[in-house]
């Protein structure tokens, strides 16, 4: 995570994230209780505290002081391109989903997943001109039918994609070349298997686009540049942006002959993923409005697809219930 908070006292240490190891603190034989943030900017770590009183305090406040502090800590960071109000929204929207789907039980978290990764295999697809309806698409991931008159390629395009986000959710290292070529492979498996897992050998073009690609010979280069670019701005961007900006500078170098969008929505989703924030659903009838924000990107302005994604993820978890509608 972006920040690491903890609770401080005189006794016992009680862990509320990785790495916190503080010598206790007690004054005049009362227990001081204190959160803690420590956050990496560059070279140097930047610790924050916050008195929260004496004695023992319950779990339950503890949990309600420390979503305090961590949206204080929001409101006061600076963040290349997302706004301060953007990153509270973010917040406020991570803490509501992990508060709602906490409280399920293992069979009805596991229901919720079915639906929630069904609808973005539907939507990433669709994006994409595959034909399967929702309802199609989850025959196909759900129940194993193939429904008639579809083409074998847009079957496997569902059952690739439904098994990046499984092998996405259990992996645990960080991204490199290694992973993003793995995926493209389980992506165009028993349909390009001259092309799978493999940086395009040639031009590509966007069928009814006028946006032109790096050339070949640039690809690997700038696919290592991107890598190194997510290894160097990983602890200075917040972790919506960074997903966001990676995803779109993939698209821009476009470096697989077929299946960059499907990539790159996989690769932003398991940043979000790697950080505590809900996977983002883009649905298909933002196909329109989705491109052009893209496009915007390609031209490095990436304002608008923060918050086109910011927006996204808001209806998302309305969608499923997991917070209020804005009123109109």
């Amino acid at each position: 995570m972006y920040h690491e908070i903890r609770i401080k006292k005189a006794k016992s240490i009680l862990i509320v994230n990785k790495r916190l190891h503080t010598p206790p603190t007690k004054t005049k034989g009362k227990i001081q209780n204190y959160l803690i943030s420590n956050r990496r900017k560059g070279n140097r770590w930047v610790k924050r505290s916050r008195f929260i009183g004496y004695g023992k305090i319950s779990k339950e406040k503890v949990s309600s002081l420390k979503k305090e502090f961590e949206l204080e800590l929001i409101s006061n960071q600076k963040y290349p391109y997302l706004t301060k109000i953007q990153a509270l929204e973010l917040e406020q929207l991570r803490q509501a989903y992990f508060e709602k789907t906490n409280i399920l039980s293992k069979e009805e978290f596991g229901q919720f997943e079915i639906s929630y990764f069904t609808e973005l295999t539907y939507n990433s697809n669709s994006i994409e001109g595959n034909s399967l309806s929702l309802e199609e698409t989850s025959l196909v991931i759900n129940e194993n039918i193939v429904p008639e008159g579809k083409a074998l390629r847009e079957i496997y395009e569902v059952k690739n994609h439904t098994q990046a986000i499984s092998f996405l959710k259990s992996y645990k290292q960080d991204i490199d070349e290694k992973l993003i070529l793995k995926l493209h492979a389980i992506i165009l498996n028993n349909i390009s298997e001259r092309f799978a897992g493999r940086y395009r050998e040639g031009t590509v073009r966007v069928f009814g686009s006028d946006v032109r690609f790096p050339d070949v010979e640039k690809v690997p280069q700038l696919m290592q540049n991107l890598v190194y670019w997510y290894q160097q701005n990983k602890k200075e961007y917040h972790p919506f942006e960074l997903a966001v900006i990676f995803s779109t500078k993939l698209v821009s170098i476009h470096p697989f002959v077929d299946g960059n969008g499907r990539i790159s929505r996989l690769i932003m989703n398991f940043i979000l993923q790697r950080n505590r924030f809900p996977w983002v659903n883009v649905y298909t009838k933002q196909r329109a409005k989705y491109l052009k924000v893209i496009r915007d990107g390609n031209e490095e302005k990436y304002l608008p697809i923060i918050d086109f994604m910011v927006k996204t993820l808001r209806e998302n978890l309305e969608s499923f219930g997991l917070i209020q509608k804005r009123q109109a």
